[in-house]
């Protein structure tokens, strides 16, 4: 059995429930193009001139979450989040991430942030990357009978690695003991370098079974940046050759960029990968024997399948996968996939559509995403159904008149869904009214859960992760989830989280402190404890206010329920009664019609427990 994860970790977070799609930001918005090249990737190479006065460091985690480490060079991935964090049967979490420190011109001790929960905490954080050679873009997952294993690539970064290639660092007994190192090469006929932005994902008896994708830096077999597959069936002492899989050669594709794919968290030995951008098909890779064999499964087709970014044909408006997409196997190998949602569209030359909204969800009980019309077959407000194969989408409120966009993803983005015991839990980052620097609106984290395996109607309420006030004014960005829930079917994952919207690689605002955010997700009603604390009852929402606010209550047991709020001379001002009521969520709307502006304290009561906490009349 698990152990309980991140036993001191309880979050109290704020609940959300929404029964409709979200118009509220502005509709003169959603028709507005951008003009913009098509972004070339990062590899991490590129010499970069940090800035005389970067912003100040962003503020330590609030008490409901941990810190696992941080980072200045903030850009953790060209478009999907790769595989970086795992959960292991005994409680305990590996996870990664690209790490530059300090303010060095060119981040000379780049590479690979790691760090180890072994069941009460995690370690200290990293002050140095895990390899001996400057690289980046790690990928993570177990390995061998007990162990961890984390590649990355150095593309020519590193003068005793000149000539490219990936690192790979394993160790036999995960968060203890010294790593090994190793270096694989790429094909021998491409020069076997240029071979970068890779993922890891391990299969199998013990996680014997070692897979890598990546997409080549260079054109190779009739592609430009073919995705390239290598595999071990004995833990890395030897390789097959690089291939190209039949069903996505040159007769298939053009080829992919960076970071367009990401593998699922293995099941025994069914593995599977996902592919998506707005300019080629939506698609997964799956393999039911360790990647002997392999079988595509087209989840959207694009209707130019090989449009050519560097000599590109007019095109219609499309509706597309954002760039930001994920995949998990549930337990009897089914595939659920995830992505966000935008309009691309080349005339004269390349636009997309910031203010595109929307996360759709997919599983392989369902059709894929078709419509009379392909070209709108992922129209998130006319084809797709709510709370079916749309998921996600920003909650009401006011948004202000600018938004930052992640290169063309779009206002609901960078999705990742974890699957076990008959549940789906996605994360993603959203723009999120109500919390802004004055020009922009932060991106918060969100979560919403199935408890039936994703089925219609069966998703419950959003959650906003980063409503407490430590992240009021933080950008919260690249949720990344462990492939399953530990014992209390709490979803893990970490993020990034900085003070300015945008990243430093591509030149959004100055170079600041990232801090990467381990958390767990606890489901409404799964408890460990029977009594009433601080994380069972969240801050009201919004907060301040001057209309109506919501506060969620999660009860362990069935309870007399009600709640009263007072004044800073202690007058009862405002109550509300339940009654007698079961184990799970509740949720008390405070109406504040009455109450003048100020500072006030609302108190849950269930049983004869309670927690106080304050809130904000404007």
């Amino acid at each position: 059995m698990k152990k309980i994860l991140l036993s001191a970790l309880i979050l109290s977070f704020v609940t959300l429930g929404f029964s409709q799609k979200n118009e509220s930001f502005p509709k003169e918005k959603v028709n507005v193009a951008v003009e913009a090249p098509m972004q070339a990737p990062l590899t991490g190479a590129e010499i970069i001139q940090m800035p005389v006065n970067p912003n100040v460091a962003t503020p330590l985690a609030s008490k409901d979450e941990l810190i696992a480490g941080s980072t200045k060079y903030d850009l953790q991935s060209n478009s999907l989040l790769g595989n970086r964090v795992w959960l292991y049967d005994d409680g305990t979490v590996g996870a990664n991430w690209t790490m530059g420190l300090g303010d060095d011109t060119g981040f000379p001790g780049r590479g690979t942030g790691y760090n180890y929960f072994d069941g009460a905490s995690w370690g200290p954080e990293p002050t140095e990357r895990l390899e001996n050679d400057r690289c980046g873009w790690p990928s993570y997952a177990a390995w061998g009978e007990n162990g961890e294993i984390s590649i990355s690539h150095l593309a020519g970064q590193s003068a005793a690695f000149a000539e490219g290639g990936l690192l790979i660092q394993t160790r036999v007994e995960k968060g203890v003991g010294d790593w090994t190192q190793t270096w694989l090469m790429g094909p021998a006929d491409m020069g076997g370098t240029d071979v970068t932005w890779p993922r890891v994902m391990t299969s199998g008896v013990n996680h014997n079974h070692i897979h890598i994708i990546l997409a080549a830096a260079a054109a190779y077999a009739d592609q430009d940046q073919p995705l390239l597959y290598i595999r071990s069936s004995d833990g890395g002492a030897t390789w097959t050759d690089w291939e190209i899989l039949e069903e996505i050669n040159s007769d298939y594709y053009l080829g992919f960029s960076a970071d367009d794919y990401t593998f699922a968290e293995s099941r025994g030995d069914v593995i599977a990968f996902n592919i998506s951008s707005g300019w080629h098909d939506w698609i997964v890779m799956k393999s039911m024997d360790n990647g002997e064999n392999w079988e595509k499964i087209i989840i959207w087709e694009h209707p130019y399948p090989m449009y050519d970014g560097t000599n590109p044909e007019v095109t219609d408006t499309v509706w597309a996968p954002d760039g930001s997409s994920d995949i998990a196997i549930d337990e009897n190998g089914n595939i659920h996939a995830v992505c966000g949602l935008t309009r691309v569209i080349h005339s004269d030359n390349y636009y997309y559509y910031p203010w595109t909204d929307g996360i759709a969800y997919w599983n392989e009980t369902m059709p894929p995403f078709t419509a009379p019309d392909q070209w709108d077959a992922l129209n998130a407000w006319s084809n797709l159904i709510e709370d079916e194969n749309l998921i996600g989408w920003v909650v009401e409120g006011d948004l202000m008149e600018e938004l930052h966009s992640y290169r063309e993803q779009g206002m609901s983005n960078m999705p990742n869904v974890s699957t076990d015991n008959g549940q789906v839990v996605v994360t993603w980052s959203a723009v999120t009214p109500g919390f802004d620097n004055g020009t922009l609106n932060f991106r918060h984290i969100w979560t919403r859960r199935s408890y039936d395996n994703g089925n219609p109607n069966t998703w419950g309420d959003f959650m906003d992760m980063d409503a407490d006030i430590a992240h009021w004014l933080h950008e919260c960005i690249y949720p990344v989830m462990a492939g399953s829930f530990d014992d209390l079917d709490r979803a893990i994952f970490i993020y990034n989280a900085d003070d300015t919207p945008g990243t430093a690689l591509d030149g959004d605002h100055d170079y600041q402190d990232n801090t990467e955010f381990a958390v767990s997700y606890i489901p409404v009603g799964i408890e460990n404890n029977k009594t009433l604390t601080d994380a069972h009852v969240s801050q009201n929402y919004p907060n301040p206010f001057n209309g109506t606010s919501v506060v969620n209550v999660t009860l362990q047991e069935r309870s007399i329920l009600s709640l009263e709020v007072s004044n800073l001379i202690g007058q009862v001002v405002y109550t509300a009664d339940k009654g007698v009521v079961n184990s799970g969520m509740h949720s008390f709307t405070i109406d504040a019609s009455n109450l003048g502006s100020g500072v006030y304290f609302y108190t849950v009561k269930a049983g004869e427990s309670s927690v106080t906490k304050k809130m904000i009349v404007e």
